[in-house]
């Protein structure tokens, strides 16, 4: 009886080796990278805190200090982005990233960037939210505006990763393709009524903005669940650097603290109940970075050593089961 010949697999190309130079100064950023983004966060924080001009809609010198918290939690968020890329770039693979995590995040963030962007930049849009206020203005500063447009730009770039590293059996699931296309449609939808009947009492510009800022909520609601699922599913967190949670929980906090500040030095709540969408983030984000915290150092403290990938990768590089 003839047997049918198996055809070997294709080896995986083990990665290129970095030079001396290259390996010496990742190995160094390893080593100092709490440092150096401490630096970091301060440079940023006093440097643009005490730099550009305070809000002066809130008396002195709580300005300042609300300035000065504004580009804290700015650069802690933004840099919160840059850990998970380098430790992707690291173990050349993204098995324990959730997809869907990730374009969540892209959706969300750029719902994020044009709501920030308008009311900060559009003049119609503060006077509609004036009007709407009783005069008041909105509380969104520059640091929200260039947080959300940098958040989007090294979401694209976490994206791109995954398209050129080994994600095992990662893909975008189909609850997250639903409610994505469930909410553009929505979206999409509210700004074609407000084109056609501009002089609608609810299908306005600010309202659309509005809506724009709850999907971003809706958004960060429960973008988290698929990642929090995959690190239970595998028992570990390898893959899923607590530096992001960290830095994220840190950025969560200060916002609040940020928004209660200004509010009570002003006497004006407005600044909490004209942008909720500011408020209830930062206390979203926190009590997922609790979940993630739990997992990475108490239920899953005994598997979630990067050196524990990276052996891995080495033992099964020539896996036929890791797919691109």
């Amino acid at each position: 009886m003839a047997t049918t010949p198996v055809t070997p697999a294709t080896p995986v190309p083990e990665p290129t080796p970095l030079s001396p130079a290259v390996s010496n100064a990742v190995q160094w950023i390893q080593r100092n990278g709490v440092p150096i983004g401490v630096a970091i966060i301060a440079i940023i924080g006093f440097g643009l805190g005490f730099g550009l001009d305070a809000n002066s809609n809130i008396p002195s010198p709580y300005n300042r200090i609300s300035s000065i918290i504004g580009w804290i939690y700015f650069a802690c968020w933004s840099i919160s982005f840059w850990p998970q890329i380098f430790l992707n770039w690291r173990l050349k693979n993204v098995e324990g990233l959730s997809l869907d995590f990730i374009v969540y995040n892209i959706v969300g963030f750029s719902c994020y960037t044009v709501y920030n962007s308008a009311f900060y930049w559009s003049s119609s849009v503060q006077d509609e939210y004036k009007a709407k206020h009783d005069g008041s203005p909105n509380s969104v500063q520059v640091n929200d505006v260039f947080f959300g447009i940098h958040a989007v730009v090294v979401t694209l770039l976490t994206l791109y990763q995954t398209t050129i590293y080994p994600r095992g059996e990662g893909k975008v699931s189909m609850v997250c393709k639903g409610l994505l296309a469930l909410a553009l449609t929505i979206i999409i939808l509210f700004m074609i009524i407000h084109l056609a009947s501009p002089s609608s009492s609810f299908f306005t510009k600010l309202n659309w903005l509005y809506l724009l800022s709850y999907v971003k909520l809706g958004i960060s609601l429960v973008k988290y669940v698929p990642q929090v699922y995959l690190n239970y599913k595998r028992k570990s967190t390898i893959g899923w650097t607590i530096y992001n949670v960290l830095l994220d929980f840190s950025g969560g906090l200060l916002s609040v603290v940020q928004l209660l500040m200004d509010g009570a030095s002003a006497h004006d709540w407005s600044s909490v109940t004209g942008n909720p969408v500011k408020f209830a983030l930062g206390f979203a984000s926190m009590f997922f970075d609790v979940i993630f915290m739990t997992q990475h150092y108490i239920l899953y403290r005994n598997s979630n050593s990067v050196d524990q990938v990276e052996q891995l990768n080495k033992e099964h590089a020539n896996s036929p089961f890791l797919k691109a």
